[in-house]
């Protein structure tokens, strides 16, 4: 009997799990993981708001809904409709969104 098994009544363990496959439990762990990692939740938010603003970019309609017969404003945000704002920061969230999930798929953390 080693040291170890006398003070914990436990055999010692080699880490030689780890080379001899993956148990059930802890490919599931490992996936989680993954899923909850932060830089897939972020990338995600990122591609569905970019989406989001792209559609609203490509649908110039859904922008002036609701403005009926109302005289031109000069407020700088109403008059920024039309300029494809909407387009370019959609394409930008998008790709970085897709460079956070690709960061995160290859390069996993080391645990």
């Amino acid at each position: 009997m080693s040291d170890h098994t006398e003070k914990t009544g436990r055999p010692e363990q080699t880490g030689d799990t780890e080379k001899t496959g993956d148990s059930g439990s802890d490919r599931t762990s490992r996936i989680v993981a993954k899923l909850f990692d932060i830089r897939s939740i972020i990338g995600a938010l990122m591609a569905i708001y970019g989406v989001i603003l792209l559609i609203g970019g490509l649908l110039p309609a859904t922008a002036e809904a609701g403005a009926g017969d109302r005289p031109p404003s000069s407020n700088p945000v109403d008059m920024s409709v039309g300029t494809g704002a909407n387009i370019w920061v959609g394409v930008i969230l998008v790709a970085v969104g897709a460079l956070f999930l690709v960061w995160a798929a290859l390069r996993p953390t080391d645990r």
